[in-house]
């Protein structure tokens, strides 16, 4: 080969390689291969869930109304005790000693009243005859009435004392489960003593108290008018249901701080499933069931001025389609700007280009079915149900 000849070989080698690179460049992409499913209607009940603390419907501080030594414990440490039953039994051999003094004290007066009134009535049969003067009549007149009197004295004073006696067997209050025992058998107790003898909890029925946010607040009130709601207590690590109650407070005012607004709820407690001083969450629905396209969680994107999710047109290319999130439960969103029966791409997202070729998985797509109610997830599971509403 000459040196005349090389450069016209080498012209020809990178022209043959141009050639190559532009019947590359016109071949077209293969269609990105997704997984889709066909948008459905699913009721929605928007839902509050938030963290509440268990409350017992009652607690009470047991006390001793006088003071004395106590003789006898009758219950255990944690035991369950019914309203009126005996708890403490304190040194009563004074107060009945006082029983005894002041019923004697009635007899007694209860017979001079009687003496007293026979006097008074044998007096007036000898006034007329002059056997006794008007002065003497109207002495013995007051004595039977002083001997009256004396009478209800001596019945108050033994009630007193009954009283008192009564107070020396302290018994429950309300029925409930017994904490801790603060003083044992021959410790002295006073009236005004502060630390108390035993505390009791009401846990059947038992309360959950809760803060309702601002932004539910109106929309729970518009529920509550409506009807009773229920009310579900779930495990903080689990999710799962532990009981099932109903609203029966929401406070009349709104916290000055952060402005939510206090409620309760009431949960039979049989089992005491729910126990005082605990935390959990609470799942309230806050509004009433509608239908909205239900799609999963990962087919809804964030973009920076609104949410959007990618669609399969008829023609098999991509669109992206802003959608309004109205809310989420259970590995869900429900959300408005979809037509029932559009196809929404559920994987390989980050492939996607606006009027991209897709191509539909086999047997990924379910049918379209936009007038067929589901049930209501929420109601299906709120053990699960993490939905905060529109």
């Amino acid at each position: 080969m000459t040196l005349k000849t090389f450069p016209l070989l080498c012209i020809g080698l990178l022209a043959l390689s141009g050639c190559g690179k532009d019947d590359g460049a016109s071949k077209p992409k293969p269609p990105v291969v997704v997984a889709a499913e066909s948008a459905q209607l699913v009721d929605y009940t928007p839902h509050l869930n938030v963290l509440g603390t268990v409350v017992p419907l009652q607690s009470v501080a047991v006390r001793s109304r006088v003071d004395g030594q106590i003789a006898a414990i009758l219950f255990s440490e944690g035991a369950s005790v019914r309203a009126g039953q005996p708890l403490f039994r304190l040194d009563d051999r004074a107060a009945r000693a006082a029983v005894a003094q002041a019923a004697a004290a009635l007899a007694s007066a209860e017979a001079n009243a009687r003496q007293s009134d026979a006097d008074y009535k044998r007096a007036q049969s000898l006034v007329a005859s002059g056997f006794i003067s008007g002065a003497s009549i109207d002495q013995k007149r007051a004595a039977a009435a002083s001997g009256v009197a004396a009478i209800g004295g001596a019945r108050a004073a033994l009630q007193a004392a009954q009283t008192t006696l009564s107070y020396l067997s302290i018994n429950a209050p309300v029925a409930g489960r017994s904490g801790e025992i603060a003083f044992k058998t021959g410790a002295t107790v006073k009236a005004n003593d502060t630390a108390a003898l035993v505390t009791i909890n009401q846990l059947s029925p038992i309360n959950v108290r809760f803060a309702v946010p601002p932004a539910q607040i109106q929309s729970l009130r518009i529920r509550l008018a409506a009807g009773p709601i229920q009310v579900t207590a779930l495990a903080r690590d689990s999710r799962t249901a532990i009981a099932t109650g109903r609203l029966v407070f929401l406070d009349n005012n709104v916290d000055a701080l952060n402005g939510s607004v206090a409620a309760k709820a009431e949960f039979p407690n049989a089992r005491n499933e729910l126990w005082p001083g605990g935390l959990v969450d609470v799942d309230v629905p806050v509004g009433i069931a509608q239908r909205h396209v239900r799609l999963p969680e990962a087919a809804v994107q964030t973009g920076q001025d609104a949410s959007f999710v990618w669609s399969v047109k008829p023609d098999q290319t991509a669109a992206m389609t802003p959608v309004q999130v109205i809310g989420r439960a259970d590995g869900f969103v429900w959300v408005d700007g979809v037509a029932p029966g559009a196809k929404i791409v559920t994987d390989a997202i980050a492939k996607l280009k606006i009027g991209g070729k897709v191509h539909i998985k086999p047997g990924k797509a379910d049918a379209a079915k936009p007038d067929v109610a589901k049930p209501d997830a929420t109601k299906a599971d709120a053990a699960k149900s993490a939905g905060t509403g529109a």
